[in-house]
């Protein structure tokens, strides 16, 4: 390192300043000293006098001089003193406030009956490697967002929509089903009147995942009951309806068959299919327009609703159409 270099520079101002000191201590002594012999030649005072009150004023200067120094610094100091116990005041406040906000959540998941999920769910999403590509992270972070307005909906106990067809809920729901599974169905003829369409969800990947999770649920105790409705009554006999109560009969479901004329009341002008699990959820579809030519209309949206009186009267709603349709006819 030079002696031009920069880490010197404090090095030479601090001699500097020391040279100055004693330099204005020494010119303070020598004007001391002229004074004071001419005060002993005035008032006839020893010489030894004189230069021994110039030596106490130039070491009294110098030390006024590092007194004044060093209360100036010292103020600097305790003003960066106070400055940086501010600064960790506000560290320390901001981690404690994270602290009672992370103590006060793990309470609350440790308190909830999802308790385990949630811990994973919140471990899963910090174990995404920083080294994936955005899209990871933006992709992670619109179904974690989803998501958590899915539970929010969920726990405030109204109803949740989805917009468009949903494949997860309604086989979700089946898995977790421990009692029943009361459905409907609205089953009709496909535009060209060529006979038994049901939307054609037996038919489709959907029906079929949904059958295999109904049969295993019924091994699991759970009673599942569907009533085919109809809008024509010859309906009844057409095969393909046939041998969708007979794959459903031989699963274990009990199925039976409703003719649109038959049912009671109020509840033919109000139509609509919907699936009650464990009669707490219902679930429920609503399809588009048919456009002719159509077999399937499209699902406009999904709902699940959660209201206890709305969820009531879909139980009624069931049981009058159970009631009121008969065993399907099957050989």
């Amino acid at each position: 390192m030079t002696s031009g270099s920069p880490d010197n520079r404090p090095d030479r101002i601090n001699r500097a300043r020391l040279l100055l000191k004693i330099s204005v201590s020494l010119a303070t002594a020598a004007l001391a000293y002229l004074v004071t012999n001419y005060l002993t030649e005035v008032f006839d005072i020893r010489e030894l006098t004189g230069l021994t009150l110039s030596i106490v004023i130039g070491g009294v200067t110098l030390i006024i001089q590092f007194l004044i120094e060093f209360g100036d610094r010292f103020a600097t100091v305790e003003a960066a003193h106070e400055r940086h116990a501010q600064h960790i005041e506000e560290l320390v406040r901001a981690g404690f406030s994270k602290i009672n906000e992370a103590t006060e959540l793990f309470g609350l998941v440790d308190e909830s009956a999802l308790r385990s999920d949630a811990i994973q769910l919140v471990r899963h999403s910090t174990q995404i490697d920083p080294a994936a590509p955005p899209l990871f992270f933006r992709f992670a972070q619109h179904e974690i967002t989803r998501m958590s307005e899915f539970i929010k909906e969920l726990s405030e106990g109204g109803n949740v929509t989805y917009e468009g067809e949903d494949r997860d809920w309604m086989l979700a729901l089946a898995r977790n089903a421990r009692s029943s599974i009361d459905a409907t169905s609205l089953s009709t003829v496909d535009a060209g009147g060529r006979g038994f369409v049901d939307d054609g969800l037996w038919s489709s990947d959907l029906g079929q995942r949904y059958l295999e999770v109904q049969r295993e649920a019924i091994r699991n105790g759970v009673r599942i009951r569907r009533v085919f409705i109809l809008d024509r009554p010859d309906l009844a006999q057409d095969p393909d309806l046939r041998n969708a109560c007979q794959i459903q009969r031989e699963l274990g479901i009990a199925v039976r068959v409703l003719d649109a004329s038959a049912i009671p009341g109020m509840r033919r002008t109000s139509l609509f299919d919907f699936i009650l699990f464990d009669e707490v959820i219902s679930y429920e579809v609503t399809p588009a327009a048919r456009i002719d030519g159509d077999i399937r209309p499209a699902i406009v949206n999904t709902r699940l609703e959660l209201r206890p009186l709305r969820v009531r009267d879909r139980i009624q709603r069931f049981t009058d159409l159970w009631e009121s349709a008969k065993e399907a006819d099957i050989p």
